[in-house]
């Protein structure tokens, strides 16, 4: 056989041109797809945190996995652009895309809440990958395609890929600061992720020209909508027999709800934990009884007399101080205003000059006030992994201790075992406690049914609030002139609270080992990744 000549070789097949888009068409398409995407990572955030918290796991996990699945989308945007260069088939895509978000409020907190038991790690990595991975890659599809129908030549390329990776960016910068600045404070989730799902699907009725193969997508959405719109999805937090919702809402803080058992009380939830509870009748007695323990700090300071709270709930631990001691003045200090209008409407929360409420955060509170306190109480470690870790550190002690009177108080509520790995926090938090103050003393607080009414041991594995009292200028006490000073109280009818007696001696005579621990400072407070 003879060589082939070139004219025997048959030509190779012209590569698919993309028909010409108008500028600002494609445009706005890679400038809005960037701005959900930044908007869905926002959500996703507010969504996992009702089931996994806010830790460091939680944003490790939307990260990673929102990259994962950029990059995905770059590679697949790239190979379907080359064998398909076609504005149509992009706005399919996105539209696809567009209909997985309307979705997303149906199955995402069953699914989560499925995964709660998997792990600290592996539950919010495998519920960010299931819920928002699949939508992720395909906007992520958007930036490659567009660079394709946009370069009319290679000598082009890199200007045209910059400038539609640059509006991108700035779409990512603009869905970021709306989604965070406004729609999640404003509007609840399931609306913010299905207007930014919205965004997508009206993108091919804006864009593409008005022919028959636009009514295509006229088809999907006339099945979907219905469905998505006028049904409602499956409860975020799910309800308890006798349970009933009375408010719902996504603060810039926590996702906040306002509960009834019929009869019973009624109760302030962010996400799945609750945090205060009263009764239905006046004069409203507290259901969450741990803040009885916050008169403990009467066993160290007789006499009260200005006390500041940092951390709001219901109010209820304020409002007792108050109502006990007509000459006792306290400064609530509560950072979210969700919280407190909810505690006002629901919680009988009312601010008067000796209950004065502060909206802003405890630590610059603490730096601005020129106030001395007999008594601080830090009620601000919200359990489910929302520990504002600035406010566990030494130098934060430091602050408060220069706050404090000579001989104050400081009482931090504590969510944590006693031993075990979910007691590193109370821990490190112990031992930071020692490293600025005179004394510490721990005081847990035992289980109402299983422990408190059936006199049986403390279950040193199980979860529990744990009161930490550090005194200014005090030597420590021993366990048994606590349990003196408190049965004296109780017997001179100053016992503020029916079990205080058993709350104090309760105080624990050897403080917890803390070798493997750290000592928790605003360079390195590792408390997001302590479970409790």
């Amino acid at each position: 056989m003879g060589k082939k000549s070139p004219q025997d070789t048959p030509p190779a097949a012209p590569a698919p041109v993309p028909a010409p888009v108008s500028g600002w068409r494609l445009k706005t398409l890679v400038f809005v797809s960037g701005a959900v995407l930044m908007g869905l990572e926002m959500v996703a955030s507010r969504i996992l945190a009702i089931h996994f918290g806010s830790s460091i796991y939680v944003w490790g996990a939307i990260i990673g996995v929102f990259l994962a699945a950029l990059s995905g989308g770059y590679m697949l945007g790239g190979k379907i652009a080359d064998a398909k260069p076609s504005f149509f088939v992009l706005n399919a895509i996105v539209f696809a895309a567009g209909c997985w978000l309307l979705l997303i409020p149906f199955y995402a907190h069953p699914l989560c809440r499925s995964l709660v038991g998997s792990g600290e790690r592996t539950g919010p990595l495998l519920g960010t990958l299931l819920v928002f991975a699949g939508p992720s890659v395909l906007m992520g599809i958007v930036s490659p395609f567009a660079v394709r129908l946009a370069a009319k030549s290679v000598e082009k390329m890199g200007n045209v890929s910059g400038q539609l990776y640059a509006l991108s960016t700035f779409g990512s910068i603009a869905g970021t600061l709306l989604t965070a600045f406004w729609l999640i404070p404003e509007f609840n989730i399931r609306s913010v992720t299905q207007s930014l799902g919205v965004a997508l699907v009206a993108l091919p009725f804006v864009l593409l020209p008005r022919t028959r193969g636009v009514f295509a997508f006229a088809v999907p959405l006339a099945l979907l909508g219905p469905g998505v719109f006028l049904q409602d999805p499956a409860p975020t937090v799910a309800m308890k027999p006798g349970q009933r919702l009375l408010m719902e809402k996504d603060s810039a803080y926590h996702y906040i709800l306002v509960t009834e058992y019929d009869g019973w009380g009624r109760f302030l939830q962010f996400n799945n934990y609750i945090e205060s509870g009263i009764g239905l009748e006046p004069p409203y007695p507290t259901r969450t009884t741990y803040t009885d323990s916050f008169q403990l700090a009467k066993i160290f300071r007789p006499g009260l007399r200005r006390i500041l709270v940092i951390g709001g709930g219901g109010g209820i631990g304020p409002r007792k101080f108050t109502s006990d001691d007509p000459s006792c003045e306290v400064d609530l200090v509560e950072i979210d205003p969700e919280v407190i209008r909810v505690s006002k409407e629901y919680f009988h929360l009312v601010e008067s000059p000796r209950l004065r409420i502060h909206c802003e955060d405890g630590r610059h509170f603490v730096r601005r006030t020129e106030m001395k306190y007999d008594l601080v109480v830090l009620d601000a470690y919200t359990i489910g992994g929302q520990i504002p870790f600035h406010l566990t550190t030494r130098e934060f002690m430091e602050e408060i201790k220069a706050k404090l009177s000579p001989g104050g108080v400081l009482l931090a509520n504590i969510n944590s075992s006693l031993e075990g790995k979910k007691s590193r926090v109370l821990r490190a938090e112990q031992k930071t406690f020692s490293q600025v103050f005179d004394a510490v003393h721990v005081f847990p607080r035992p289980l109402a049914e299983t422990e408190r009414e059936t006199g049986a041991k403390l279950d040193l594995l199980r979860t529990r609030n744990v009161m930490l009292i550090a005194l200014n200028g005090e030597p420590a006490w021993t366990h048994g002139r606590v349990s003196e000073v408190a049965a004296a109280m109780a017997k001179r009818g100053e016992a503020p609270t029916p079990t205080f007696f058993d709350d104090a001696s309760r105080m624990l005579e050897m403080l917890l080992p803390i070798d493997d621990v750290p000592v928790l400072t605003d360079d390195y407070a590792p408390v997001d990744t302590m479970v409790f």
